[in-house]
């Protein structure tokens, strides 16, 4: 009888926690967990103004005229990055004029902005294996116009991502002859904002459908001669307003593809701020379709600037259409959170659009990146992120 009751109890009890449970008075658990947390999306603004003068620490600058200039800003947590093409000219040195692409990385560190600098403003020729000395020297200034397109952000998983477009089109390749001769360059970025680096993946695509090369005396080359281009960059790291007109010299390398600079923490230890890794792979299109190809590229530290180049040789005239590479910059960052991704453009924030102007990026120079890694060593410690509610995109 005893064993009995006792069965007859447990029955009792287990049917009682089956009824409740039909009646969502305690909850079962779930097979799967919540869903993952997405990444907070980045701020980006379009800027695209024509006619005025440059802005140096809050000054109109009279020695830079900005003709045209086009850009996005991305703020992303604690980092800004500016996105942009320009056509600029020098009063002072009798209205020389100039066009280029520029990528720069804004850090705030304690109060300090620090901008890690990389454009491009040419590329490079060498038909048939010449001497470098009979290379072509293709300016971007040569362009008829560019232009500037990015998509709407959208999530990748949890990672919120979007593409950004710069075109520089019909680029002379002889900038005082053979107007017929032209090709684009096109710099397709693909960006992805994660919670602790955002990357910005660079297609460099460069069409050679209207190109044409000739000799020195004015007859084209056969088709099937072989060509080389090769894109040249120059990387600065600068502090507005600070000594040596804002330059900082990189102290040396450490291996062939990593700058560092002698601004250091208490303890001394390096932060990185940013990798930019270009494989020297790319891509040879022509008739049948794209095929894998092998590149080269060098760097040496400089002051104020530090030089790099990308090759892209093995190409075949009047067979190759096009080539494409994809650098990437990887921007690491404090993670990304309510508090330091405001909107920067909001209540007069300091979005870039509203930062002054560079002396480095005032000069109409040859500046760019390639693959490296920047050391940025700081002398304090990052003072805590202004907080607030992130307000509603429009």
């Amino acid at each position: 009888m005893r064993n009995s009751a006792r069965a007859a109890v447990a029955i009792l009890i287990v049917a009682s926690i089956l009824i409740i449970g039909s009646l969502n008075l305690i909850p079962f658990a779930r097979a799967d967990g919540l869903p993952p947390e997405k990444v907070p999306e980045p701020w980006v603004l379009e800027v695209h103004k024509y006619n005025l003068w440059g802005d140096k620490n809050g000054v109109p600058d009279h020695d830079l005229f900005i003709n045209e200039r086009w850009s996005i800003e991305v703020k992303h947590g604690d980092v800004m990055t500016l996105i942009m093409a320009r056509n600029i000219s020098q009063p002072s040195q009798n209205n020389i004029s100039g066009v280029d692409y520029t990528n720069n990385i804004h850090y705030n560190i304690n109060g300090t902005l620090y901008i890690a600098q990389f454009m491009i403003t040419e590329l490079t020729f060498n038909i048939a294996n010449q001497t470098m000395d009979k290379a072509i020297q293709s300016p971007l200034s040569t362009c008829t116009g560019f232009k500037l397109e990015y998509s709407q952000i959208r999530y990748d998983g949890t990672v919120p991502t979007f593409d950004c477009n710069i075109t520089y089109e019909d680029i002379r390749v002889y900038p005082s002859g053979h107007p017929d001769s032209t090709f684009d360059l096109t710099l397709i970025h693909h960006i992805r904002a994660n919670w602790t680096q955002t990357d910005d993946k660079i297609e460099a695509k460069v069409n050679f459908n209207n190109t044409r090369f000739y000799q020195a005396n004015g007859t084209e080359f056969d088709a099937g001669v072989p060509f080389t281009v090769e894109l040249g960059y120059r990387m600065y790291m600068t502090q507005p307003g600070g000594p040596n007109n804002g330059f900082i010299a990189p102290t040396g390398m450490i291996g062939n593809d990593t700058l560092e600079y002698n601004l250091t923490l208490d303890n001394g230890s390096p932060l990185t701020l940013s990798e930019l890794n270009m494989k020297d792979d790319f891509k040879i299109y022509n008739g049948s379709g794209a095929h894998d190809s092998m590149g080269y590229h060098m760097m040496m530290p400089g002051n104020p600037f530090s030089p790099a180049m990308h090759g892209f040789p093995n190409l075949t005239y009047r067979d190759t259409t096009s080539i494409k590479s994809d650098p990437e910059i990887i921007v690491h960052h404090d993670r990304v959170t309510e508090e330091n991704n405001q909107n920067p453009w909001a209540n007069g924030g300091l979005g870039a659009s509203n930062l002054p102007q560079i002396a480095a990026v005032c000069a109409i120079i040859a500046v760019g990146a390639i693959g490296a890694v920047l050391f940025l060593k700081r002398k304090r410690k990052k003072v805590p992120e202004e907080t607030g509610k992130k307000p509603k995109k429009t």
